[in-house]
């Protein structure tokens, strides 16, 4: 079999289509390592590394790279690369916890969208936004963007984007406190997900309702299904999603008083998540970790990893959360 450096653009660009398919990301990012993807290489082979780094949670590398090339797909006209390049800046850079560049990333990507009736990236753009209006607290604004998303992935029978959508939606239900709609949307995510077509958003759609259970202070469900998630995200080569799974396990195992494996997979959730950067995560994890310090009287812990949450959760604009523990720890 020939590498990269040798196959020609059509042959390279097929095969990574066939590995991104079949969700092999780490033998995308290999295959496209070569000088054939770089910055002289096409705009099918570019976005297809960048997707990639994203999705091994390379966030810092996909955003790095995208910088790079929009550019070029500017200078050569390539107005579908381009506003497809703006949204995955955008994925990369809400990652890292760059929630104005991610916005504008968004806001830029939908606004070509909206002129070029593109409704495939008009639906993931909106969606995008509708993740920062809900973290920085604005749940009616956020719901207003997953009503639009939602009939534009149904107009384009795009099962994965509306198993996306309807768990972005559980996700504001659950930070309202409406905790039987989000287990209900949770459920749709997931049977929209099933049968193979996005096996990645079926497992987000576990982690969903593996919260709410604890929420209903059922750990043991929440653990099992948590500790299921994230065996197959390990298994979908998905760090980010897993990372928040070994979260969740982790408040699980607290609330079942085993401290000592909480603390182990908290700091396999915060590993996973500072290596790739991911701030959002390791934020949450911080914070949880802060509550279940409180509970065995360690003090000093909680009020260390309180602080750093605090910290995460400003620069994210997440200013409930920031007040929430602040409360807890005073």
């Amino acid at each position: 079999m020939s590498d990269a450096h040798t196959d020609a653009p059509d042959d390279l660009t097929g095969r990574a289509l066939a590995l991104a398919g079949a969700g092999e990301w780490p033998e995308v990012v290999r295959l496209l390592a070569g000088p054939a993807a770089g910055i002289g290489g096409t705009s099918e082979l570019q976005l297809l590394r960048a997707e990639a780094l994203t999705r091994v949670g390379d966030a810092r590398a996909a955003s790095a790279w995208l910088r790079e090339i929009i550019p070029a797909l500017v200078s050569r006209g390539d107005r579908a690369s381009h506003r497809r390049a703006l949204n995955l800046l955008g994925a990369a850079n809400f990652y890292l916890g760059q929630l104005e560049e991610a916005s504008d990333a968004f806001a830029a990507a939908l606004e070509m969208a909206s002129e070029e009736d593109d409704l495939l990236i008009f639906a993931r753009a909106t969606n995008n936004l509708g993740m920062i209006e809900n973290l920085r607290g604005h749940h009616e604004s956020a719901l207003g963007h997953y009503r639009l998303a939602v009939p534009t992935y149904q107009r384009l029978g795009q099962r994965r984007g509306l198993a996306e959508s309807y768990h972005n939606i559980a996700i504001t239900y659950r930070d309202i406190g409406s905790l039987s709609e989000a287990d209900e949307y949770e459920r749709r995510a997931i049977d929209y997900a099933a049968e193979g077509i996005a096996p990645r958003v079926a497992a987000m759609g576990m982690i969903g309702r593996a919260e709410i259970a604890l929420r209903r202070g059922d750990p043991q469900f929440a653990r099992g299904t948590a500790e299921r998630a994230a065996a197959e995200l390990e298994r979908l080569h998905d760090p980010v999603n897993e990372a928040d799974a070994h979260r969740l396990t982790a408040s699980a195992e607290a609330a079942l008083g085993r401290f000592g494996d909480a603390e182990r997979a908290f700091d396999r959730a915060l590993g996973i998540a500072r290596t790739g950067g991911h701030a959002l995560i390791e934020a949450e994890a911080l914070r949880d970790r802060a509550h279940t310090y409180l509970k065995q009287g360690r003090r000093a812990d909680a009020r260390r990893d309180a602080d750093a949450a605090v910290a995460l959760f400003g620069r994210l604009g997440a200013t409930r959360e920031v007040e929430a523990l602040r409360a807890a720890v005073e």
